[in-house]
């Protein structure tokens, strides 16, 4: 069985805007480490970075000096810090590239709450989904729409995220794997971001972002 899972599509995008340096990792407060760790077993095998409780992102994976490919050679866990590879050899060295710390790049939208401090900042959430038949059989495809909303105390700014972000996602229009055949669509300006502690001092502009053509073959 084949099942699109849209927890594993936010996680795997939500990876790659952490990884887009969309925000610089001063600005969403996080280091860059690099980890070394040699296999123990065969078949897969899961590794525990040292910062597993604050970490962001997985820029990277190396496995036997070969660059590993996401989903398709390993999984990430950015819940309890692990990078599961599929398939290894024991005695052979693995290098893990991530970020860690706080961060301002999040699959949700910000409390009403935060401070100035917080910002600028990122945010998207599903926004619409549907799914046809596809062809004989048990054949879907599906397609999904996320919302992204940049957060800042200026409108150049925004303009100017706005405006990576919908570059970033042109580029990788089909590098990822869950979330494959990406593209950008209408852009939305949503005026000033009523917060109780930054009122009317925050400019927020939205994009559509697509995944087109996703199909579940069962």
């Amino acid at each position: 069985m084949a099942y699109i899972e849209q927890t594993e599509i936010v996680k795997e995008y939500l990876n790659f805007l952490r990884n887009s340096d969309i925000l610089t990792t001063t600005v969403r407060g996080v280091t860059t480490a690099t980890q070394n760790f040699t296999t123990a077993q065969t078949g897969s095998e899961t590794f525990t970075l040292t910062n597993a409780t604050n970490c962001k992102n997985i820029r990277s994976v190396t496995y036997d000096s070969t660059l590993l490919t996401y989903y398709t050679d390993y999984t990430i866990n950015l819940d309890s810090g692990t990078v599961t590879i599929l398939d290894v050899v024991p005695s052979k060295t693995v290098t893990i590239v991530y970020d860690y710390g706080s961060d301002k790049i999040h699959s949700d939208y910000p409390r009403l709450d935060l401070t100035l401090a917080s910002y600028p900042r990122i945010a998207f959430g599903v926004y619409g989904f549907n799914t046809t038949v596809a062809g004989f059989g048990n054949v879907l495809r599906s397609n999904w729409r996320f919302d992204i909303r940049v957060y800042s105390p200026t409108k150049k700014q925004t303009d100017e995220l706005i405006d990576t972000i919908r570059q970033k996602n042109i580029s990788a229009y089909v590098s990822l794997n869950c979330a494959n055949r990406i593209f950008p669509g209408s852009l939305r300006d949503l005026g000033m971001y009523d917060t109780e502690k930054g009122r009317n001092k925050i400019y927020v502009k939205g994009i559509d972002i697509m995944i087109i053509n996703q199909y579940e073959i069962n």
